[in-house]
């Protein structure tokens, strides 16, 4: 059954990083599999944890700047792989730090001309959009 106390907990410890294999690993916790059915079938939890991910993926980019700092010859390869994960998964997570971003522009045209002759207003909008489908 899945309580208050066992989404808080999974939320806080999915907000400081740690992967949610690991979670379901501690002694008291949850299968991995129950938590997932938690997941499927239940959206307000489902949307807790999105947004727990969210937030473990500022804590990577935290992680990432102390790692970088402390780095030296002997691991900077290690750390140079670490730090490319942890990017590529803020991409991810988080819309500001992904590498396409993407604007949608909702807009109407309309087409218009008057026939002087006439004396009227020949609205063309729809044919245009038909033609432009």
């Amino acid at each position: 059954e899945l309580t208050s106390e066992i989404s808080s907990d999974i939320e806080t410890m999915l907000m400081n990083g740690m992967p949610l294999t690991q979670i379901c690993q501690k002694p008291g916790s949850p299968s991995l599999s129950k938590v997932y059915g938690w997941i499927r079938n239940n959206k307000e939890f489902a949307d807790k944890i999105l947004l727990s991910r969210r937030i473990a993926a500022q804590t990577y980019l935290d992680r990432m700047i102390t790692e970088l700092e402390n780095a030296d010859s002997s691991n900077i390869q290690v750390v140079r792989e670490k730090l490319q994960h942890y990017r590529w998964l803020s991409s991810k997570l988080i819309a500001i730090y992904g590498d396409k971003q993407q604007v949608n522009v909702d807009q109407k045209i309309e087409i218009k001309w008057s026939d002087e002759d006439k004396n009227e207003i020949k609205d063309v909008t729809s044919e245009a959009v038909e033609l432009g489908s």
